[in-house]
Formats: structure tokens, sequence, C-alpha cells
């Protein structure tokens, strides 16, 4: 996994030292800049675009505050201020620090604040990548018209799961979601059953119900009932209805009547 990169800004000798001698005992840590002022800090942070800053609040010319009102919200690292002023605690975390140090600061409280750092950045850094996968699964779905789902990415509690069209048994409508029965597991998915119905294969998975469709591969008997609709039994035992508005569909399937 790669290093964290940290940017230290103080103004105080003493604590700026301190800072780094911690920092450098870190084998995930890389730091990138050392700072003495808030103009100092603006340049550093645009240059190296750090992960992680340690920033005092009080500072001649430029406070902490003022260094990352100069900085654009998506270009702002994960900030932990350093101060040896309780009095600027409530403001920090409205600037929606991280974690604030008050000076002077023992090993034990260091090492928490860097721990919350490091557990925001894995977390977010998993997140995006698994966010910006997805999409790319998602667009490589639906790039041209022709092109049929071959795997579905189903998000969930902040994981991303990738189910191969083919595992898919049948598929239940939710309103503006369907729910994908895979054996005795169901996966929720946002989309209708009409959209979902355009992106499949259409020789593998057949509408036989306003609310349903089923993957033929998974057919095994259909017995029939009244009125012209059918009982579907699938090979796992689950029975579903083909009912007389969607027989056709399943005709066009087995290219002959019913």
């Amino acid at each position: 996994m790669e290093k964290i990169r940290a940017l230290v800004i103080d103004d105080e000798k003493p604590a700026l030292t301190r800072i780094v001698e911690l920092l450098e005992k870190q084998p995930d840590i890389e730091i990138v800049g050392i700072g003495r002022h808030g103009r100092e800090a603006v340049q550093l942070i645009r240059l190296h675009q750090p992960d992680l800053l340690f920033l005092d609040i009080q500072m001649p010319g430029m406070s902490g505050f003022d260094v990352l009102r100069e900085i654009a919200p998506e270009q702002r690292p994960l900030t932990i201020f350093v101060s040896g002023y309780d009095k600027y605690a409530i403001p920090a975390f409205e600037a929606h620090a991280l974690d604030y140090l008050l000076k002077p600061f023992s090993d034990e409280r260091f090492e928490a604040a860097l721990q919350r750092a490091r557990n925001h950045i894995r977390t977010q850094t998993v997140g995006e990548l698994g966010r910006k996968f997805a999409e790319l699964l998602e667009d490589r779905n639906t790039t041209n018209a022709g092109h049929h789902f071959e795997r579905i990415v189903i998000k969930s509690s902040g994981r991303v799961m990738f189910l191969d069209a083919d595992d898919i048994d049948w598929i239940e409508a939710a309103g503006v979601y369907v729910h994908l029965h895979v054996g005795s597991k169901s996966h929720l998915y946002r989309a209708t059953l009409g959209q979902l119905q355009e992106r499949l294969d259409p020789h593998r998975f057949v509408r036989i119900h306003r609310s349903t469709m089923v993957n033929t591969s998974r057919i095994a008997e259909l017995q029939p009932r009244t009125h012209g609709d059918y009982v579907v039994i699938l090979k796992n035992g689950t029975e579903l209805t083909l009912s007389r508005g969607y027989r056709s569909q399943l005709e066009g399937w087995l290219k002959q009547p019913l």
C-alpha cells in the first residue's frame, strides 16, 4: 500500500521538530514538506498535494484557518490542527478538522490522532477505488446498444460485488429496484425490470410476468394451469407464474407454441 504523504506546518521550531521526529518513526508515512508560516503552507499544499496536514493555527501573517480558505475544497488534505490554545478547538472542527492536538501533547495522544487519520485515509481510498472500478464496469456494460450485461455491479453496505449475469436464476420487480435471485440469496439492484430486460441477453433472459424475468437455462418444467397460465418450475424447485400476457415471449424463445 502506498505511503501516506504528510505535510507539517508550525511556526514554533520545537513543535515542528517534535512532530517531524514522531512522523519519521512511522514506516507508512512520507514527509513531503515542512513549513514555518501560512503563505509557505499554501505553496507547499498546492505543490505536493499531501494526504495529511499537521497545521498550526496561530502563525504570523496567515492563520491556519486562512491557509485552508486559500485552498480549493477538493484539494484540501485531511487536517489535524496543532495549537497551544484550546480556544480554537470549536472553530477547528467547524473547519472540518479531523483532530485537534493541544500543545504540549503526549506521544500517545499524537499516535491516536495519527491512527484516526490512517483509518480515514485508507477507508476513503478503498471506497474511492471501489466506486471508480464500479463505474468503469458500468460504463463497459452500457457502452454499446448491442452489448448485453455480462456482469452486474452490486453496491451494498460499502461493499462492491460483481455478479455474473449467467449466475442469476430469476429476477423479481420491486418498484425502481429488482431482486436478483441467485440460489438461496437475493441481491437488490437499482433498475426497473424493463430497464434490465433491455440490457440482458434476450436469448437467455425472458419476461414471463409483469414482475418476473427468468434465466431460461434454469427452467426445468412447465405445468399448465387454467386460463392459459403456466407454472414455471426451475431446477432448484422455485415455482414462478407464466402469465398469459407474456406467454408469447417464452414461445419466441422456444421457437414453438405451447
